[in-house]
C-alpha cells in the first residue's frame, strides 16, 4: 500500500500538468457567455432554508446564544430597482416571539444584486431545558415570490442543552463507543467501536488505529494496541505521545515497525442522553512530526484520524 500511494501521488501530479498545459482559459468564458434577457421575469426564494444546530454551552455551562445568517435570493436577471421582501414567523412555529430576535422583518437585494441576508438569534434564557424547537419562516415577494414551497420557507431548529453530571463519575465513560460520524473518507481508517476501561485516572482503549493499519496500510499488528486516554472532568481527553503497536512489513516475514500515537477530544454528557466522545488523532513513525493522516491528508480527506462516537 505505502507504495501503491506514491504511484498514486505522482499519477495525479502527471495528469494535472498535462491538462493545465492542454486547457484554454477562455473555453470556460465561451462556455458561459449567454445573452439573457432583460425583460425576463425573476423571483425570490430562501437559499440556506434548512438550519438544525443545538446551543453550546460555556465553561459555566451557561448555554451560549447562537446566530444564524440565511440568504435571500433572487433567481434571475439581478433588477434595476431594489427588490424587497417581508419575513414573517409561521403560526406553527414552536419557537415562541421570546426565544428568538430577528435582525430584520423586511430584506431588501439592492439593485444590480442577486442576493442578501438577515439574522436569526437565539435568546438562550427564554428557552426550556434539553427541547427542540423550531422557527419556521415564511417569504413573499408578492408576484415574485417562488412557486417552490422549499423555497419560500425556512426552518430552524434548535435546542437548548443541558449538562447532565455522571452517576458514578468518570468511571462511568467505561463501556462500549459506537461511531456515529467519521472524520476521514473511508469505512476503516477509524474504528467501527471500540471499548473503554477505566483505570481510575485513564480510559484504556485497545485497537485504536488498527483498522487503519491493518486494512488499508496493509501491515498486520504482531504486538501492542492499547492506548491510554487521559480523561478529566471538565470534559478534555488528551492522547499523550506513546508507543501504540508494531507491525510487520511486507507480512508475513517482513521487517517490523513500530508506530506511536498522539491526539486529544472532548467527552459531554447532555440532557440525559448517553455521553458523547470525540477523538482526532494520528499515527505517526517514532520521531516524526507529520504522521500518516497528516502526510496523506489529501487522500484520506482530512488531516487527523478520529471522529464521533457514543457510549452504548
Amino acid at each position: 500500500m505505502k507504495n501503491i500511494i506514491k504511484q498514486l501521488m505522482i499519477i495525479t501530479v502527471g495528469f494535472l500538468m498535462i491538462f493545465s498545459c492542454d486547457y484554454d482559459d477562455n473555453e470556460f468564458e465561451k462556455l458561459t457567455n449567454h445573452a439573457p434577457d432583460p425583460s425576463a421575469g425573476f423571483y425570490v426564494q430562501f437559499d440556506n432554508n434548512i438550519i438544525d444546530k443545538q446551543l453550546t454551552v460555556d465553561e459555566n455551562s451557561n448555554a451560549v446564544n447562537l446566530t444564524e445568517t440565511i440568504e435571500v435570493e433572487l433567481m434571475g436577471m439581478p433588477q434595476s430597482e431594489a427588490v424587497t421582501v417581508t419575513i414573517s414567523a409561521d403560526p406553527s412555529s414552536t419557537m415562541t416571539p421570546a426565544m428568538y430576535t430577528l435582525s430584520t422583518t423586511s430584506v431588501t437585494i439592492p439593485a444590480g444584486k442577486a442576493s442578501a441576508t438577515f439574522t436569526v438569534t437565539t435568546v438562550a434564557d427564554n428557552m426550556p431545558e434539553c427541547e427542540y424547537v423550531t422557527l419556521k419562516l415564511n417569504l413573499n415577494a408578492g408576484d415574485n415570490t417562488t412557486g417552490s414551497e422549499p423555497g419560500k420557507t425556512a426552518s430552524f431548529r434548535t435546542r437548548k442543552i443541558s449538562p447532565s453530571p455522571l452517576e458514578n463519575g468518570l468511571s462511568d465513560l467505561e463501556g462500549t463507543w459506537a461511531i456515529e460520524e467519521s472524520y476521514t473518507n473511508g469505512d476503516y481508517y477509524d474504528e467501527p467501536s471500540f471499548n473503554g476501561t477505566w483505570d481510575g485516572t485513564n480510559l484504556i482503549v485497545p485497537g485504536l488505529g488498527q483498522p487503519m493499519i491493518v486494512d488499508f496500510w496493509g501491515e498486520p499488528v504482531v504486538s501492542g494496541g492499547t492506548t491510554t486516554m487521559t480523561v478529566l472532568e471538565d470534559g478534555t481527553i488528551t492522547i499523550p505521545r506513546q508507543y501504540i503497536f508494531t507491525t510487520v512489513y511486507p507480512p508475513p516475514a517482513g521487517a517490523n515497525y513500530d508506530y506511536e500515537i498522539e491526539g486529544s477530544g472532548t467527552w459531554v454528557s447532555l440532557c440525559g442522553e448517553p455521553p458523547t466522545i470525540k477523538l482526532t488523532y494520528d499515527i505517526y513513525y517514532p520521531g516524526d512530526e507529520c504522521g500518516l493522516a497528516c502526510t496523506y491528508s489529501s487522500y484520506f480527506g482530512a488531516s487527523e484520524f478520529g471522529g464521533v462516537y457514543v457510549l452504548n
